[in-house]
């Protein structure tokens, strides 16, 4: 049995069950009985006079298990739980991890669970009479405002705890007192698929990056016209063939429509591009410098094929073990055990992603609608998006197989000329093996 509940419960829906029963009495004799003066309307507003009763009752955190304070405790993390739950939507639970044999609230505006505890404690502790308050602006803020607004929020905080001011344009950080820009669309799509109460940490993680970057370009700049020391740091990956270059022209080559790859320099924090003018103080010609990028890269080492056979029997492999270079890949099908008579079809919707299918029967027609399906997805959702696009690749060379387009809630594949006259191969060889 729980001190939070009255009743011996076997599983945590019968835990909530009982919590829930007992909440509405105990809320009102505990207010009743401590604070004559509190109207229990759970209203937001009613969070300020809550948290007032919470400090009048409780001294410090170090009291609130004690016998004589439990009925104060419970009585406030329910009225402030259920509080949350009316105004914000969601529902009880009982808490798992950290948070396990505890009364807990999942918000609507936050798929994590939250445990009105931590925060009880947190305003015993610091006893500055807005912590309810504060914790409602926030959820209110996730659930009524524009995500994009506290994203913001997040980012130009952070930077001016890192000393530095800041401003953004076009959905681009510009960082006061250098030349620093950072596009947000990265980011943006890091923290979409994640709970609003890890967005700061999330955004602090990809900032204090750029931030240690930043430091060591001051203090220890690379010297950009030493090529031997560049030289171990080049790589190759891919990137969109819409993707932005601030006006500066970087080397990069076209394999396939929509498929660019570029050499980068990797400086271990962050990677950046190879321009042309950097590429002309160089004794390298720039077919050289692609294969000397490339060469790096593979040396890193192979990545792991792990097979993704579905329930249909499609034949889908993934490729995984780098999240900076997977994508450099797709230049070496032939050192994977994924190539079919007719080669294979592969899509590589963001960076560190590559879905492939070997084209060896009639069954290329399905699972080509499927690698769409699968592209179009993750192109749209995750960070270092590259193609949403099908790809065809045969003894070495890439070429575009079908275009990927989204028609409302239809996906339409416009199949290239010559990866049409593959599919029909593949038929005709179905009908007659010989």
């Amino acid at each position: 049995m729980s001190f939070w509940i009255d009743v011996r419960a076997e599983t945590d829906e019968q835990r909530v069950a009982a919590w829930q029963r007992q909440l509405a009495p105990l809320v009102a004799d505990v207010f009743t009985a401590y604070s004559a003066g509190f109207f229990a309307d759970y209203s937001p507003e009613s969070l300020d006079d809550l948290e007032q009763f919470v400090l009048a009752a409780l001294r410090d955190p170090g009291v609130m298990m004690e016998p004589s304070a439990l009925p104060v405790v419970k009585a406030a993390v329910g009225y402030l739980g259920e509080t949350l739950l009316r105004a914000g939507g969601g529902e009880w639970l009982w808490g798992q991890g950290k948070y396990a044999g505890m009364p807990c609230v999942t918000l609507e505006a936050e798929s994590a669970q939250l445990a009105p505890l931590e925060y009880i404690t947190e305003a015993v502790r610091v006893r500055d009479g807005k912590q309810f308050t504060q914790l409602w602006s926030r959820i209110e803020a996730g659930h009524d405002a524009d995500s994009s607004d506290l994203l913001l929020t997040l980012v130009e905080t952070i930077v001016q705890n890192h000393g530095y001011s800041c401003t953004i344009e076009s959905d681009e950080l510009l960082l006061s007192g250098s030349d620093w820009v950072l596009p947000l669309d990265n980011l943006r799509r890091k923290v979409a698929a994640e709970p609003q109460d890890q967005w700061p940490a999330l955004v602090a993680d990809h900032l204090t990056t750029m931030f240690n970057e930043l430091d060591v370009t001051t203090t220890d700049p690379l010297d950009m016209d030493d090529f031997e020391r560049i030289r171990p740091l080049l790589r190759a990956r891919m990137y969109p063939e819409d993707m932005a270059d601030v006006g500066i022209p970087v080397v990069a080559r076209t394999l396939a429509p929509g498929l660019v790859q570029r050499v980068v320099i990797d400086q271990v924090q962050t990677m950046v591009a190879v321009t042309s003018d950097r590429l002309s103080h160089w004794r390298i010609q720039e077919q050289d410098l692609f294969q000397l990028a490339e060469d790096n890269t593979y040396d890193d080492g192979l990545l792991t094929v792990e097979d993704l056979e579905d329930e249909d029997g499609e034949r889908i492999f993934g490729l995984y073990g780098s999240a900076d270079y997977a994508s450099a890949h797709v230049r070496w099908r032939s050192e994977y055990p994924v190539i079919g008579r007719w080669g294979a079809a592969f899509v590589v919707p963001c960076e560190g992603t590559v879905f492939i299918h070997p084209l060896d029967g009639t069954d290329a027609y399905v699972t080509v609608g499927t690698l769409a399906k699968m592209a179009m997805v993750t192109h749209a959702q995750r960070p270092s998006p590259v193609s949403p696009s099908v790809y065809w690749w045969n003894d070495g060379i890439i070429e575009l197989a079908a275009d990927v387009r989204e028609m409302g809630d239809e996906l339409e594949l416009h199949v290239s000329a010559e990866f049409q006259e593959v599919m029909e191969q593949i038929a005709e060889y179905a009908d007659d093996p010989s």
